[in-house]
């Protein structure tokens, strides 16, 4: 297991937090509940910086020298 080239980690949590995201952001409170409501900032936050990290890792690995 190399860390500096683990990119899928990365990838699977930033598509969860981008579905809790999004399911916030279309059901609203009556469906996902308060506290989703009050987590969305965050929810936005981790998948933008988890996806971003994946892509950078990704593009490292698959660059030839």
């Amino acid at each position: 297991m190399n860390l500096e080239r683990d990119y899928l980690p990365f990838t699977v949590l930033g598509i969860i937090c981008l579905l809790c995201a999004t399911a916030t952001t279309i059901g609203g409170s009556e469906k996902v509940g308060l506290w989703m409501v009050a987590m969305n900032p965050i929810f936005v936050l981790l998948s933008v910086a988890c996806l971003s990290i994946s892509w950078i890792r990704w593009s490292k690995a698959t660059e030839k020298d």
